[in-house]
């Protein structure tokens, strides 16, 4: 099959696959391959929560994560520990930039990356758990350490660089075409300015506010991972409009009562144990599976650590959550984890301790801010 035909297909996957959730097949990142465990209230540890924090940090970075992983893994170590993560190759036992080597075409299965006549695309392989799982998804999480436009690509034999992705990624970019454009808000609101305008491939004229009202008056339950990373990316562009000097008024306005409602289901249906509601924000739920469990908190957690002002992050419901995340981590910290769950949850946690405790992320760490 020809890598035009393979484009289509996956397209049309992709598709049929929307809203499905983010972590179809979890690949565990750990030498252990024990079921997690299960515990509604773990034991506590000693010591104050900015040590329980740093340990689970230094817990995740300590988990080989490998060159044999697939790419959907893969990246999402690169979003939660940086661009200079270093996977390991268990045949050669050598070490490589996480970045490099996806910059260089892998071999990684599930990476595919195809030229179009826009620039580069990343082929999503929605429901496969080994590629991207989303438009636009390893684009908006390389943006979110800010990697440079001009960071060399080798795709089919010919040099690239990571504009022609986000390019691509723009030119793509449609409200009228049932398409998931929360991680394209944040591609767009990153490199081009939250007042941007522009045609896209298929002559439609656009601007970032549409792309937000768009993705604003999505419901947010169906969306991929309880409507989380939909909130995220409001949430980024939102915060960046805010930073450049815009001012929170027509669409903003409204967006802007848009998360605090959602910031409020949040708190409203968090567990006793401190951890998330595992239906996330759009009502109570937990399960005693802890896997489900951390997987809602890493990304609501995610989310507020983003979104919420700075006196609303240092209140006591956001420590519980923040010792609930850490909590289960470290009960299971011998055992293997879904890798989504325990990235999503490491950049949640980089960004809550520096804006909490001051400590600096690693280099390229973003966290928009008006």
């Amino acid at each position: 099959m020809s890598s035009t035909m393979r484009y289509a297909a996956a397209l049309m996957m992709a598709t049929c696959l929307i809203g499905l959730s983010c972590a179809p097949a979890p690949e565990p990142v750990s030498d252990k391959k024990d079921a997690p465990k299960t515990s509604d209230t773990p034991a506590k540890i000693p010591g104050p929560l900015q040590k329980r924090i740093d340990y689970v940090l230094d817990n995740v970075r300590n988990r080989d994560l490998l060159t044999t992983h697939a790419f959907w893994t893969i990246f999402h170590g690169i979003l939660g520990l940086g661009p200079d993560i270093q996977l390991l190759d268990p045949e050669k036992n050598e070490h490589v930039r996480a970045i490099d080597l996806v910059a260089r075409g892998g071999p990684i299965r599930g990476l595919e990356f195809v030229e179009t006549p826009t620039g580069i695309d990343v082929v999503t392989m929605a429901g496969s758990g080994v590629g991207q799982g989303h438009q636009d998804q390893f684009v908006a999480e390389m943006a979110q350490w800010n990697l440079p436009l001009k960071t060399p690509f080798k795709i089919n034999g010919k040099d690239y660089t990571f504009e022609d992705f986000v390019r691509h990624s723009k030119a793509r970019t449609s409200t009228t075409r049932n398409q998931e454009l929360g991680w394209a808000v944040v591609i767009v609101a990153q490199y081009y300015g939250t007042d941007h305008k522009w045609k896209n491939q298929f002559g439609e004229d656009l601007t970032l506010e549409d792309v937000v009202r768009y993705e604003m008056n999505l419901p947010i339950a169906p969306a991929a991972c309880g409507g989380t990373h939909r909130l995220f990316g409001l949430s980024w562009a939102y915060h960046l409009h805010l930073k450049n000097g815009g001012k929170t008024e027509g669409v903003w306005k409204e967006l802007a009562v848009k998360l605090d409602e959602h910031k409020e289901a949040a708190k409203k249906f968090q567990n006793k144990d401190g951890s998330f509601s595992t239906e996330y924000v759009s009502g109570p739920g937990f399960s005693r599976d802890v896997t489900r469990r951390i997987a809602s908190t890493r990304h609501v957690f995610e989310w507020l650590a983003l979104a919420l002002p700075d006196a609303e992050l240092k209140e006591e419901w956001m420590e519980n959550a923040a010792y609930a995340l850490t909590m289960m981590i470290l009960d299971n910290q011998t055992y293997a984890l879904d890798g989504g769950a325990l990235y999503h949850a490491t950049h949640g946690l980089y960004m809550y301790r520096q804006r909490v405790y001051g400590t600096p992320g690693p280099p390229g760490l973003l966290i928009p801010r008006p």
